[in-house]
């Protein structure tokens, strides 16, 4: 029996729920993509929401409204997906690679205030599997650089900092609705802007730079008077995944605790376990564990026995700055250095039972006596 440390199966009620769409005819565009909008709106404290085809077009869009120009720098984490960093690299810029704090699994603020300087024209601040740092300290920093700051969220939907949502610190923030993530869309992503102007500007540039509510005549022709100012992309969110992720916003919330639960579970039973601990959360965040991460020194171990028992786990990112493709300086990265060595991510979704919990416990317990 496996034990999944990703599940992406929809529920029956989601898929019946999804049946009239699909035979509406309406797959593209359509009333779930203003619906999904109007909702994230209000989860997020009525700041502008705006629906994209996936979370790399919507970080890169974010750059975008956020002035950044080819040959920039932008600070991101250098422990992400390439889903997130290479954004950086579609808009002609180079990354910064700032380094994580191994204790908290959130930036390091020290590092981050060393990384910034008159070339930086962004930062981007990783809620690394959903984890959340001191953001009230990160949207000082920036606004005392003067430089926007852009939450990369997309594992890290319904987490917060003292009591304040992730996607409201930020002058942008992503969201993603990916197969594995908070809501499965099976793909999509949502960008919250700072205000209704920028908000309706990506709007626009998602369809290509269009004025869609201009394009065509009243005969359903293309107005050939219409300019297009400014060139955009493809990348409208369909009202097919729309549809899905409005749906997975219902339960969205108690999916959540019961993450929460799972991992106070976890951490509970591993207590005292020598070599290995669960990273701690900062006092005043509120995670929604996209997976919950242990720190091991004896990782390799672990990771043979979990995955021989049928317990998924990871080592989940593997560091950008080795890719040269980006054109970054080299940094010293001690944090990233010492969770690449250690950090093993672990199942701890809603879906997992107490015996699913008990069984990565004892495992884990008789992989290190083992070492």
């Amino acid at each position: 029996m496996t034990v999944a440390l990703f599940d992406c199966r929809l529920p029956e009620t989601v898929v019946q729920a999804l049946d009239p769409v699909l035979r509406s005819g309406q797959l593209a565009a359509g009333p779930a993509v203003s619906a999904l909008e109007e909702r994230l709106s209000t989860y997020v404290g009525n700041r502008p929401v705006v629906a994209m085809s996936d979370m790399t077009q919507a970080l890169a869009m974010a750059l975008r409204l956020a002035g950044v120009m080819p040959g920039d720098e932008v600070v991101s984490l250098a422990l992400n997906c390439m889903s997130s960093n290479s954004a950086i690299a579609m808009v002609g810029a180079v990354p910064v690679w700032v380094d994580v704090d191994a204790d908290t699994a959130s930036v390091d603020l020290i590092d981050l205030a060393a990384c910034i300087t008159e070339r930086t024209r962004a930062v981007v601040v990783y809620h690394l599997a959903g984890y959340v740092g001191d953001l009230n300290a990160v949207r000082a920093l920036c606004d005392n650089r003067a430089v926007p700051l852009i939450e990369d969220a997309n594992a890290a939907l319904g987490a917060q900092w003292q009591g304040c949502r992730t996607g409201t610190f930020g002058d942008y923030a992503v969201f993603s609705f990916y197969a594995n993530r908070q809501i499965n869309a099976i793909e999509g992503a949502a960008l919250v802007c700072r205000d209704a102007n920028t908000a309706a500007e990506a709007k626009t540039l998602r369809r290509f730079g269009i004025d869609t509510t201009r394009f065509r005549t009243p005969d359903g022709e293309i107005d050939p008077a219409l300019d297009v100012p400014r060139i955009g992309v493809s990348a409208s969110l369909t009202n097919v995944n729309a549809t899905l992720a409005v749906l997975g916003m219902a339960d969205l919330d108690e999916r959540i605790e019961r993450n929460r639960a799972n991992v106070a579970y976890l951490s509970a039973r591993l207590e005292g376990i020598p070599g290995t601990r669960l990273i701690a959360e900062r006092d005043g965040s509120r995670g929604v564990f996209w997976v919950a991460l242990l720190r091991t020194t004896v990782r390799a171990q672990l990771i043979t026995d979990l995955k021989h028992a049928g317990v998924q786990c990871s080592k989940l990112h593997q560091r950008n700055d080795v890719y040269s493709g980006f054109g970054a300086r080299p940094r010293p990265l001690p944090g990233t250095t010492l969770l690449e060595q250690e950090m093993l991510a672990l199942p701890s979704g809603w879906w997992l039972s107490n015996n699913d919990l008990d069984q990565i416990v004892a495992i884990v317990s008789a992989g290190v006596e083992t070492v």
